[in-house]
């Protein structure tokens, strides 16, 4: 029992540190971050950085590593059994797994608040990539992104790795981010105090119904 509670104690610090650190990167930024202030936000001892992680890039490191396993269990609704297979050949059969796909995402970015520091790390790695925009590129945006145009090209007929089938996909991934990124303005917008169940529901209406013309215009296919 000892032994199992030594394990609990130090994965706990590795969690509390990992929590830090997406949130401090996230808000201030990797340079302007430093370890005591994750030591301090973490409620652990500075030391606890190097101890773990090697120092604050390895801790960085691990935070991405923590968002490709949180967002890979959001892209699965928590289910292993659940995956955008490629060999998927129905067309509407596609194009309900991307709606669903979608719905999921639109669900943990709208009203899950764990997502806005998620958010915040990833748009400054987009902004200004370090080394851990190549662990969350290789780990999630590309083999992501490659799954997802697999299935769209079931869903439309087009080539998995054209060109245009590539920049529809990221078309349709924008219009999900855009209403985490974009909260403040959105909420302000519709008169919302802020956005729960319903206001995640209309959302998604939203972005399906989008998405959706977009399949059918790819098809050639009125919507």
């Amino acid at each position: 029992m000892a032994r199992v509670s030594i394990i609990e104690d130090v994965e706990g610090t590795r969690q509390a540190l990992i929590r830090a650190g997406l949130d401090l990167f996230g808000r201030n930024g990797f340079d302007a971050t430093s370890t005591r202030e994750i030591a301090q936000a973490a409620g652990v001892n500075s030391a606890g950085i190097a101890y773990h992680f090697g120092g604050k890039d390895g801790l960085r490191q691990a935070c991405a590593e923590a968002i490709i396993a949180r967002m890979q269990g959001v892209l699965t609704g928590g289910s292993p059994a659940v995956s955008m297979a490629p060999d998927v050949t129905d067309r509407d059969a596609a194009t309900e797994q991307l709606l669903a796909l979608i719905g999921r995402v639109v669900s943990f970015l709208t009203t899950v608040p764990e997502s806005e520091v998620v958010a915040r790390f990833v748009m400054r790695e987009m902004l200004t990539p370090s080394p851990a925009f190549e662990a969350l590129y290789g780990g999630l945006f590309e083999p992501v992104h490659r799954r997802v145009c697999q299935v769209w090209a079931a869903a439309t007929g087009m080539e998995p790795e054209a060109p245009e089938t590539k920049l529809a996909v990221f078309a349709a991934i924008g219009q999900v981010f855009y209403f985490r990124i974009a909260r403040p303005a959105v909420t302000r917008r519709l008169g919302w105090d802020g956005i729960d169940a319903e206001e995640a529901r209309l959302i998604g209406e939203a972005i399906r119904r989008s998405v959706r013309a977009s399949i059918l215009a790819c098809r050639g296919e009125a919507s």
